[in-house]
């Protein structure tokens, strides 16, 4: 048996221990002595405590999980303030409206009918819900309503908790905020054209007041919108009826003057009629004469005799008057071109008919838009009123615990996460000389048992 051998195994450390080369054939081994306990555990690091994890886990959970559910349970339990809820539900309605116009300013004023609305007779929805909902959630609808109410003494009282009360001490900027986050939750449906609006207060009274406020807001702004298209369709229609009373008054003036310098007040009656009237006259004078001579002749009356001469002198000049009378007819009596004369009066006559038929048209304009106006093409139809709340709605008092337990708990384990994950790769020479420590225990104990 090789003594030094086994001496110089002995004498190894454990960390240089490795399985010993085999003999060759035909040589006997000596089984080496197994080593002292204490040899083994000799350069070994101490076993990790477990009980310090877990107080350090212990520790973190309670802080970051307990404490927060501590709070918020204290805080729904006996600090938070009841928040009671009302609504009211509407929907703005476009009516049906007739309006009549001239289809044609030479008519003499027949019109014809357009409405508007569905062809099936039903009111249809318009674009003023969403104005209506915008409005609700706005600056303009808060300073509306503290001019009929005090409306941040409802919301900032010491006697709610200091979390859900407003701080009166802010801006008119931070209140909308907290108006449209906590107060007014307003929706429209654009399928159904129906609106929801509900409304937050910490009293029941105060709830029903603010809603109140609001429907009677909404309603005066649905009035405020139709009178103002109203009253510039009026307006609008007034200019049209002062303009064409204006064209109508010049073109009667033209044509008074017209008159006054031809000298006629109406050429066709006055000097056509009267030419040929006179024309007439005088070709049935002619045919008297005529006629008179013709039966004197018939009767054997000398053609030398006083009374043929007579009616031969008064035919010959009736024939010359009628010449004379048919040469006149194309002139006026001052030897003017009629034609010129009747072409000025019937351009001044067809403008005086033109301006007369828009006068017409633009009164009856007027007055149809003075019938909508009196009307309300546009209504607010609140089908659910405001009510008076008997039971607080917020805040839910067990629901909001549990989501700040689930957050908490949430958040505690990500950190637990994100803190080994950082500690793993800030200290890896510590993890590598951990683990190359308990491998090399494992292998030492391989080695003993091996050995025994």
């Amino acid at each position: 048996m090789d003594t030094n051998n086994l001496t110089s195994i002995q004498d190894q450390p454990l960390k240089a221990w490795a399985r010993p080369e085999l003999p060759p054939v035909g040589e006997k081994t000596a089984i080496p002595p197994r080593p002292p306990r204490n040899a083994l555990q000799k350069d070994l690091p101490p076993l990790p405590r477990k009980r310090m994890k877990l107080s350090g886990m212990l520790l973190s959970f309670l802080i970051f999980v307990g404490l927060p559910v501590a709070v918020a349970t204290i805080y729904y339990s006996f600090i938070a303030t009841n928040q009671y809820v009302t609504e009211f539900r509407f929907s703005v309605l476009q009516a049906p409206v007739t309006t009549s116009y001239s289809s044609n300013p030479g008519s003499g004023g027949q019109t014809s009918t357009s409405s508007s609305g569905s062809s099936s007779g039903t009111p249809s929805f318009s674009p003023e819900n969403f104005v209506v909902i915008d409005y609700l959630s706005s600056q303009q609808a808060i300073e509306d309503l503290e001019a009929r109410m005090n409306l941040r003494d409802m919301y900032s009282r010491d006697s709610y908790d200091w979390w859900a009360r407003f701080n009166p001490a802010r801006s008119k900027e931070m209140f909308v905020r907290y108006w449209q986050r906590h107060v007014v939750n307003a929706q429209f449906d654009p399928l159904t054209g129906l609106a929801t609006v509900e409304v937050h207060a910490f009293s029941p009274t105060d709830a029903k007041k603010v809603a109140d406020g609001l429907v009677t807001l909404s309603e005066e702004l649905i009035n405020r919108i139709a009178m103002r298209t109203s009253l510039d369709a009026v307006k609008f229609a007034e200019g049209e009826v002062k303009r064409s009373e204006d064209r109508l008054k010049a073109i009667r003036l033209k044509l008074s003057e017209y008159r006054n310098r031809e000298g006629v007040i109406d050429p066709t009656a006055s000097v056509v009629a009267s030419n040929a009237a006179l024309a007439q006259s005088l070709r049935q004078t002619l045919t008297n004469y005529e006629t008179s001579m013709a039966s004197l002749l018939k009767q054997n009356v000398g053609a030398n005799s006083p009374v043929i001469q007579n009616l031969k002198s008064q035919i010959k000049a009736t024939r010359d008057q009628i010449r004379i009378v048919e040469t006149q007819v194309g002139q006026s009596t001052d030897g003017t071109a009629l034609s010129k004369v009747m072409g000025e009066y019937e351009q001044l006559d067809l403008e005086r008919q033109f301006a007369q038929n828009m006068v017409t048209s633009a009164m009856q304009a007027l007055d149809q838009a003075r019938a909508n106006a009196a009307s309300q093409p546009f209504y607010i139809t609140p089908y659910v009123r405001p009510f008076l709340p008997e039971q607080s709605m917020y805040p839910r008092r067990i629901i909001s615990v549990l989501l700040v337990a689930l957050c908490a708990f949430v958040i505690w384990t990500v950190l637990l996460l994100l803190f080994r994950s950082v500690r793993e790769h800030m200290l890896p020479d510590a993890s590598e000389k951990k683990d190359a420590l308990l491998k090399a225990k494992a292998k030492g104990r391989r080695i003993v048992a091996r050995s025994a």
